[in-house]
């Protein structure tokens, strides 16, 4: 479903010939990239390599990272924004913006009621040290327009950048930072992936060799799938915080493998012993089953014969049945009120 926000930012990037950021992540679908239209002084900013790789090719010049403007080396006329689903991501954005403006260059953002918009836009008047022009589109769309001038006290982003050590199970050293899913906790449905995991192992003649993490996050499954015995671990995520976040922890555990940026593993053409996966349900602020089977299949492609893969998704996603279109052997291995963790096979 293409989001009214952004869309209605693509539009106004259309009829833009100034210099132009448009900051986007997974709000940011194929059909509405599509109606972008590529010219030299249009510059894509997503922490989401999808949109990374999907404006590439249709021409248009993106940077992948983890939502830093000052790696652009360059300042705007205009920077347009839709408030991303996680606070700290749009707290940052925020406070960033002045910086990446030229003078007299206008910042743009757009959201919905229910997201908390008229709150963000306030937080900003503030910061900016000025009143926002504010106008309304469909659906309860607010669009806010500042030409920041007189900076006050930036707003609260978590202290974005930085990683902090979380609390994990066993008292496993975990790093993690804003800007993913659940940065700030361990997730109770890896946790009960986990579990299962454990059982599997202890009862196989030796542990698993190359594991696949798809859909890492910060790489909880990763660094608990080597403490079990694993001998070489890839990591991958769409998500550039994740990644950021996967590969500190990879180096604090000493883990063998690699962490690389993809979406859904797409470019990785390797076969593995075992897939872990705890694949996303949300894109942006809606729910969509189709990620469940997406990260289902690239499973089933990555998987040897002879392998195994555990996924585990909340009680309410159809995990059976998305997976009977490419595993021959589903088999509930664990469940509890809120998830089940499948065990799939050929």
């Amino acid at each position: 479903m293409t989001d009214i926000g952004l869309q209605y930012l693509c539009d106004l990037v259309n009829q833009q010939q100034s210099d132009t950021l448009l900051v986007a992540d997974e709000h940011l679908d194929s059909t509405t990239l599509l109606s972008l239209k590529a010219h030299e002084q249009l510059t894509l900013l997503s922490n989401r390599y999808d949109v990374y790789i999907a404006a590439t090719e249709n021409n248009i010049t993106c940077i992948f990272n983890d939502m830093d403007l000052s790696e652009l080396n360059r300042k705007f006329d205009l920077i347009l924004y839709r408030v991303s689903k996680e606070k700290a991501i749009v707290h940052h954005i925020i406070n960033q913006a002045p910086a990446a403006l030229k003078d007299h260059g206008q910042f743009i953002l757009c959201g919905f009621k229910n997201e908390g918009i008229k709150t963000y836009i306030s937080k900003a008047e503030l910061y900016f040290g000025e009143k926002a022009d504010i106008s309304k589109g469909e659906r309860q769309l607010k669009i806010a327009r500042f030409n920041p001038h007189a900076l006050g006290e930036a707003l609260d982003d978590r202290d974005y950048k930085q990683l902090s050590q979380i609390e994990a199970p066993g008292k496993i050293e975990i790093f993690s930072k804003p800007g993913q899913f659940g940065w700030n906790k361990t997730d109770q449905g890896s946790l009960l992936l986990v579990d299962a995991l454990k059982e599997f192992i202890h009862e196989q003649t030796e542990p698993p060799g190359n594991v696949l993490d798809l859909g890492c996050g910060y790489g909880l499954l990763s660094i608990m799938a080597w403490n079990l015995g694993a001998a070489k671990i890839i990591a991958t995520d769409n998500n550039a915080a994740a990644i950021y976040s996967c590969r500190k922890n990879f180096q604090h555990h000493h883990i063998i493998g690699e962490v690389i940026a993809d979406d859904c593993a797409a470019s990785i053409h390797h076969q593995y012993d075992m897939v872990l996966c705890n694949p996303p349900f949300h894109r942006g602020f809606d729910t969509e089953k189709d990620l469940t089977e997406k990260f289902v299949r690239s499973a089933s492609h990555h998987l040897k014969n002879s392998g195994t893969a555990f996924v585990v998704v909340n009680q309410f996603i159809p995990i059976e049945q998305i997976a009977a279109l490419h595993f021959k052997c589903i088999e509930v291995e664990k469940q509890n009120k809120s998830f089940k963790v499948v065990r799939l096979s050929s």
